[in-house]
């Protein structure tokens, strides 16, 4: 096992590497320093209040929204509303939710206030899995195919076929396609087959893309009960090695399977996306800045323009994230953003001046 890691200007995107194939992705974005919680971060909290209807608190760990602290069997002695408490971040704030906590001891003090800020996603993923760091040339990786590859639609089966994965708000359904592959066998015997091959995939997928929360797959249906037995299996084979909890229900009689994956952090589309399908602006803006320092290393002399549509553009020009400096650091002060006329609005070029 190894991490790959590639710095960009904006962002740090990470990918866990199994054998020959990636099982997790990561990504790290400079306008989120000190406004999101990250997991396993420790904090000096203020209760805001008790619910003793949810069994738990709300905190104000000072950055973000409230994170909610569950009590369990019984309220923890101290936790009170107004008082200063240790918390670490259990999981992630996504969509609308604030934060999990989980109680931490730390030394009295201030509170709100940052305790433990989390290290660099490299460092964590490494201490994790104990696995050495490579940049995307050591590796001979692509990140930016792989990444792509894991915000479609649709992703292959070996052998023919493929899944459609399609998140929305409850949950994530995937479907099951035989379509293209050859079936040398009985119908019933390729019906195993191709489910057999999904599983493993959908559970490399979910993981893959930080999909948490409820999963619907809609496998290919089988009547014989050893068929149904050795896909449960094969479901719960797939994510034999997920560091994330799974619960998985048995096959209903339309041959849906669901589970649960525990949430740790959010999905990479929800960082990517401002809606299904659809790359938010900042995304859009951020691979305009890879394009260009893949361009000032490709012509290390030339003076470079970054031409981008009246939303990348401005996203640009405003800076927020301190780009220019970056970029200059890294290629020198010889490129110039320009707005693109004719472009759409997220477009963008990259190209000696």
């Amino acid at each position: 096992m190894r991490i790959v890691v590639e710095r960009s200007v904006g962002e740090t995107r990470a990918a866990v590497i199994d054998g020959d194939r990636a099982v997790e992705l990561h990504l790290e974005r400079w306008s989120e320093r000190g406004v999101r919680a990250v997991r396993g971060e420790v904090f000096r909290a203020r209760v805001r209040r008790v619910e003793a209807s949810l069994n738990g608190a709300f905190c104000d760990i000072g950055r973000g929204p409230d994170g909610f602290l569950p009590f369990g069997k019984a309220r923890p002695e101290g936790v009170r509303e107004g008082a200063a408490i240790g918390v670490q971040i259990a999981r992630e704030a996504f969509q609308e939710k604030g934060p999990t906590l989980r109680l931490f001891e730390v030394e009295p003090g201030e509170a709100p206030e940052t305790v433990v800020p989390a290290p660099p996603v490299e460092e964590r993923l490494s201490m994790f899995y104990e696995a050495p760091v490579r940049t995307p040339d050591e590796a001979d990786l692509d990140m930016e195919a792989l990444f792509d590859a894991a915000l479609e639609a649709e992703a292959p089966l070996p052998g023919g076929g493929r899944l459609v994965i399609e998140p929305v708000t409850a949950l994530t359904a995937i479907d099951v396609d035989a379509a293209g592959r050859k079936a040398p066998s009985g119908g019933a015997k390729f019906a195993a087959e191709v489910n057999k091959a999904a599983a493993r995939e959908a559970a490399r997928q979910v993981r893959l893309r930080g999909i948490g929360g409820v999963v619907a797959i809609d496998f290919l249906p089988l009547k014989k009960k050893a068929d149904q037995s050795a896909l449960m299996d094969a479901v719960k084979g797939g994510f034999r090695n997920d560091p994330a909890k799974i619960d998985v229900a048995p096959p209903s009689r339309f041959a849906i399977v669901e589970l649960s994956r525990q949430r740790l952090g959010r999905a990479l589309h929800e960082i990517c996306w401002e809606r299904f399908g659809a790359d938010s602006v900042e995304t859009r803006a951020l691979a305009a800045l890879r394009a260009l320092e893949r361009e000032g290393r490709a012509n290390r002399s030339a003076r470079l323009r970054l031409s981008a549509g009246d939303e990348v553009f401005a996203w640009l020009d405003a800076d927020a994230i301190g780009w220019r400096k970056a970029m200059t650091d890294r290629l020198g002060p010889r490129f110039e953003l320009v707005a693109g006329e004719g472009y759409g609005p997220r477009a963008f070029e990259a190209r000696p001046a």
